[in-house]
C-alpha cells in the first residue's frame, strides 16, 4: 500500500483550475476531529495568516515532518498564524486516515488543528496534490505560498531553504514571498473517488 501512495505522477484529481496565488481562501466546511464538529475555513483562519497542510497518518514523510511543523507552530502561533492539518484522503479505503484515528493523532498536536476533507473538494479547490503540500494564505485570505515546507524531507539538518518559513516571515513583515510557488514532496493525496 505505500508504494501506491508515494510518488508518482500527478494524481487523476489534479486540476489545471486550482486555486491560483493571489486567490482567496475557499469558503469550505471541514470536520474538526478533535472537536468531533463541523467548521468552516473561515473560522480557521488566524489573525495574520494561515497555514493550511494537506496531512496523513499514514505516510512516512508526514512522519519526517511533524517536529519541523510543530516547531513552526509554536514559533508563530502567537504571533496570529493559524496551523491547520487537513486530511483529505478516502477513509473508507484507508482506515488510518479517518475520524477517529485522526482525533487520536491529534492528540499529540496540542492546539494544532486538525481537519478531515470528508469529500476531498476542499483539496481540489486548492489543487493539493501530496501529503504534506503546504498553502499559507495571508491576513486578508489571500494565497501567498503553495509548495513544499522546506526543501530536504528526508533530513531537518539538510534544510538549505525552509520555503513555508520564509513565506510565513515574509507575510508577517508585509513583504513579498521570495518563493512562492515550490514543487510539494510527499505521498500522493488518496481522495475518494
Amino acid at each position: 500500500m505505500l508504494g501506491m501512495l508515494l510518488f508518482g505522477s500527478p494524481p487523476a484529481h489534479a486540476q489545471t483550475d486550482a486555486l491560483p496565488l493571489g486567490g482567496n481562501l475557499p469558503n469550505a466546511t471541514l470536520y474538526d476531529v478533535q472537536a468531533q464538529a463541523s467548521v468552516s475555513t473561515t473560522a480557521l483562519r488566524g489573525e495574520q495568516a494561515t497555514a493550511v497542510l494537506f496531512w496523513s497518518n499514514q505516510c512516512l514523510w508526514i512522519d519526517r515532518y511533524e517536529e519541523r511543523v510543530l516547531t513552526l507552530h509554536t514559533t508563530f502561533a502567537d504571533r496570529g498564524v493559524q496551523f491547520v492539518l487537513v486530511n483529505a484522503n478516502d477513509a473508507d479505503a484507508f482506515a488510518d486516515e479517518g475520524r477517529s484515528a485522526s482525533a487520536e493523532q491529534a492528540q499529540s498536536y496540542g492546539d494544532l488543528r486538525y481537519v478531515r476533507d470528508e469529500n476531498a473538494a476542499f483539496a481540489r479547490q486548492l489543487g493539493a496534490e501530496r501529503t504534506p503540500h503546504a498553502f499559507l494564505f495571508d491576513a486578508a485570505g489571500t494565497l501567498v505560498y503553495r509548495g513544499a515546507i522546506d526543501d530536504s524531507p528526508g533530513s531537518p539538518n539538510d534544510v538549505a531553504t525552509a520555503y513555508l518559513r520564509e513565506a510565513i516571515q515574509a507575510t508577517l513583515n508585509g513583504e513579498p514571498v521570495p518563493e512562492a510557488d515550490t514543487r510539494p514532496f510527499g505521498c500522493m493525496l488518496k481522495p475518494a473517488r
